[in-house]
């Protein structure tokens, strides 16, 4: 077993306006999990994308800590708040994740598998 803060590592920039951290992957010790936490800029968003892990596509589930904004998955739009759950199924289908509020939206993550790795959309 193994516990960490969220103060143990600070969240760096994927793009300006997003910071994301990884707390638990395979580096951390875990086998068929990993877990980080992110936020999001008011008006930011992260690039459509999904990941991979071992050759095959897991999916992202998360929950809202703060904020609010939107989740697309294909097509489909949905609004997310604080207290919302999501999971970005299917696996292969790309998604991504923007901030609609006038506040961060800062979430938890989590995916199926270790070493995962994000493929956008180009």
């Amino acid at each position: 077993m193994r516990v960490t803060n969220r103060a143990d590592k600070a969240l760096c920039d994927v793009i300006p306006g997003v910071r994301r951290a990884i707390y638990f992957d395979a580096a951390d010790g875990s086998t068929q999990l990993t877990l980080g936490a992110a936020e999001i800029d008011p008006g930011k968003e992260i690039p459509v994308h999904r990941h991979r892990a071992g050759g095959r596509y897991v999916e992202e589930g998360f929950f809202v800590l703060e904020g609010e904004g939107e989740v697309r998955v294909g097509d489909q739009v949905s609004p997310v708040r604080a207290g919302s759950f999501c999971v970005m199924s299917p696996a292969e289908g790309f998604h991504s994740i923007r901030n609609t509020g006038d506040k961060t939206l800062r979430f938890v993550m989590c995916f199926g598998g270790t070493g995962v790795e994000m493929e956008r959309k180009t």
